[in-house]
């Protein structure tokens, strides 16, 4: 439950950018790997100072510590969490039969070494450290304010509106600019008779959707299709060389 804790409150520090279909995932390990997705830095410890320029843009000459945060992250859970689950229920009809015992030194010695690790991460100075660089926009297709984190390294990343799900790509121009643009697509009537466009969200190209279009009033459907061509020189009346009576 100490492990549980820790994880879910690290992604409440994450609120603004943890996806809300997430919020059903209660697994510790599949939380942290959506966290890492968000910020590749998220389980990994740091440490905080300040100190005041002497010139801009140049590190401060002098550096005050803020302390260290050490974070419960993925290797830890991985090599504790499932491990530890396997006590917290009876023995199988199948490890009895074949007489398997329940070793409660090593599990007491696991016990000791989570809890030892637990208590440094709590008592750590620093806690849930999310420091990033971010871009922010109001959605153009519902106003909902986004979000985004732009990890260190990458110049190009994708945004999405936990609102009405449009996308975006967001590209680091540097100097604190960025540029959004919009996953979207011009979609023309297919009707022969009618050349008018819609534009339309790329989450919204779905098979079976539809629309009335604006001018002809006909209906639109995206459908999944195949077109075949046959060969060259391939007769549709050619005969099987082996053919059966």
């Amino acid at each position: 439950m100490a492990m549980e804790a820790l994880t879910y409150d690290r992604a409440a520090a994450y609120k603004d950018e943890f996806p809300p279909q997430e919020y059903e995932t209660w697994q510790p390990r599949k939380v942290m790997a959506v966290l890492l997705d968000i910020d590749p830095m998220t389980d990994k410890d740091s440490s905080i100072a300040i100190g005041q320029e002497e010139k801009y843009g140049v590190s401060a000459p002098k550096m005050t510590s803020l302390g260290t945060e050490k974070v419960l992250g993925l290797k830890t859970l991985k090599k504790h969490y499932d491990a530890l689950g396997n006590y917290l229920h009876v023995q199988s009809l199948k490890s009895v039969r074949c007489g398997k015992t329940v070793d409660f030194i090593k599990f007491r010695k696991r016990c000791e070494e989570i809890a030892k690790f637990v208590s440094n991460v709590l008592s750590s100075p620093v806690y849930n450290c999310t420091i990033g660089v971010f871009s922010n926009l109001k959605c153009v297709e519902c106003g909902n304010p986004i979000r985004k984190r732009i990890p260190s390294g990458e110049s190009e990343v994708t945004a999405k509106c936990f609102e009405c799900g449009a996308t975006y790509t967001v590209v680091d121009e540097g100097e604190g600019k960025s540029q959004w643009a919009p996953h979207q697509h011009e979609i023309e009537c297919a009707s022969t008779n009618c050349s008018h466009k819609i534009v339309v969200w790329h989450h919204e190209l779905e098979v079976g959707r539809r629309w009335e279009c604006p001018s002809c009033k006909g209906e639109n459907t995206f459908v999944l299709a195949i077109n075949f061509k046959e060969a060259p020189n391939q007769s549709l009346n050619s005969t099987p060389e082996n053919g059966a009576n």
